[in-house]
């Protein structure tokens, strides 16, 4: 396993045993303070209640106080369920029934009698159906004698239930919080993790053959020194080999570097003189009038052209060794690059009496973006010249997202590719040139594999009376 993700590991499950505590005991601090607070409030009104009682039994002139309580039930249980918003039970010392409101009697009063018969007042929470019910049970005492007993429940639902939502509250805050520090300490360990992964991808990258290699050496630290002296290992490793080869060697490898080069700059090269010849022709041959049209053209060649010179004056410099044709990564709206390759290659299209019907969904892609154009005006080049004429003379582009790619269809009406052809047709300089078959899958489509294998996606061709070529590009 890597280190990076060892410490992935670590932080995650330090982070996910440190928020489970830390919910654990805030949820029983607030439900401890939750009932702390309900037991100090049915105390209260234990104390008020007692008081009613005994204000109401003084009134009344009977010689025994148990008598009065009997007769005077029904009054006090309205009283006390009125103004204490609860419900309750009257009973006798014996635990006989004397006045009663309860819904239902829990379990808790029965248990607590024999208790409460000895002066004891009981405190009960009870949860229950997403509930929690109050259960008070004391001894009604008048001049210090016992005359009765009374079970009350009061609802502290509305109560639990802002401790309910507290607690989720709490927890979502807990785990926003884990979430950020996960994300920070990924960070924080792919930049510790970054140079030493460096390294090693370095090291075999060497061990390959590749004396190309660069590392960043900046800092005082251990990695950076390490990196320094792999460098200067790497570069007196790199003088030795270049010192044992011999002179005709590096010149076969040199001239076939450039073989391959030149293959390679002879295709892209065409790429924008297909736009070019193909405004060039509509404007010379006036197929359109409008001015519009004509303008656009005019500044597509233009821009072509300027392309044209970058890729010129970029092969000068290459046959130089000054440098290399090299293109960044950016972020390109995948369907405005289609759309602008359609209208270019739709010129031609109508030159064979052939239309291009297409339906594109929108995307952003991280691609290449020139490269990307070259590969889509090369099949939809390949569609118009090996189309054949049909009921139906269309060229058939969708662009759709599927399974994390976006996915482009080119579909086209022709004669089945021969089976020679079709089982090289994505190896270079495989090319078939003849009166009876213009089938030809020579450099181009070698190309176009090669630069959507560069972007991690594949590239796919059937056979058929409809030949269909498939890109497919990841997010």
């Amino acid at each position: 396993m890597k280190i990076k993700y060892k410490f992935t590991l670590i932080i995650t499950s330090i982070l996910i045993v440190l928020g489970l505590s830390l919910n654990i005991s805030v949820r029983k601090i607030l439900k401890d303070n939750m009932e702390s607070s309900i037991t100090s409030s049915m105390k209260e009104v234990m104390k008020s209640t007692r008081e009613s009682i005994k204000y109401t039994l003084s009134q009344r002139n009977y010689l025994y106080k148990d008598k009065a309580l009997k007769e005077e039930a029904n009054y006090l249980l309205d009283y006390i369920s009125q103004n204490f918003d609860s419900t309750l039970q009257i009973c006798d010392i014996s635990g006989n029934i004397l006045a009663s409101n309860l819904s239902f009697k829990p379990i808790e009063i029965s248990q607590n009698l024999a208790e409460v018969k000895e002066g004891k007042t009981i405190v009960n929470i009870k949860y229950q159906n997403n509930e929690l019910i109050g259960i008070l049970s004391y001894p009604i005492i008048i001049n210090e004698s016992y005359i009765g007993i009374i079970n009350l429940n009061k609802d502290y639902t509305p109560l639990y239930e802002e401790y309910y939502k507290a607690t989720n509250i709490l927890t979502l805050i807990e785990v926003i919080l884990i979430v950020f520090i996960f994300l920070l300490s990924t960070r924080l360990t792919n930049k510790i993790a970054k140079p030493i992964t460096n390294l090693t991808v370095a090291a075999k990258s060497l061990g390959e053959g590749n004396y190309d290699v660069l590392l960043n050496t900046e800092g005082t630290d251990e990695i950076s020194i390490l990196s320094r002296e792999f460098l200067n290992m790497k570069n007196k490793i790199k003088e030795q080999i270049l010192d044992i080869e011999s002179e005709k060697e590096k010149v076969e490898k040199l001239a076939l570097s450039r073989k391959i080069f030149f293959d390679t700059v002879t295709h892209e090269l065409k790429t924008p003189l297909t736009s070019i010849i193909g405004y060039s022709e509509m404007i010379l041959e006036n197929v359109v009038d409008d001015e519009e049209f004509k303008k656009r053209a005019v500044s597509r060649i233009y821009s072509e052209s300027q392309r044209l010179n970058t890729l010129v004056l970029e092969i000068i410099k290459i046959s130089k060794g000054l440098s290399s044709i090299k293109e960044d990564y950016i972020e390109f709206n995948i369907k405005e690059l289609l759309e602008q390759v359609i209208s270019d290659m739709s010129i031609k299209a109508e030159k064979y009496n052939l239309n291009i019907i297409y339906n594109l969904e929108d995307s952003i892609l991280k691609i290449k973006a020139n490269k990307i154009k070259e590969v889509f005006i090369n099949l939809i080049d390949n569609a118009i010249k090996y189309s054949i004429n049909t009921n139906d003379n269309n060229i058939k582009i969708r662009g759709f997202i599927e399974d994390n790619f976006y996915k482009v269809s080119i579909i086209n009406e022709a004669n089945p590719i021969p089976e020679e052809i079709y089982s090289h047709v994505f190896e270079p300089f495989i090319k078939i040139n003849s009166d009876e078959d213009n089938y030809s899958s020579g450099l181009g489509l070698y190309l176009c594999n090669e630069i959507i294998k560069d972007h991690n996606g594949n590239i796919t061709l059937s056979n058929g009376n409809k030949v269909e070529a498939t890109v497919s590009l990841p997010f």
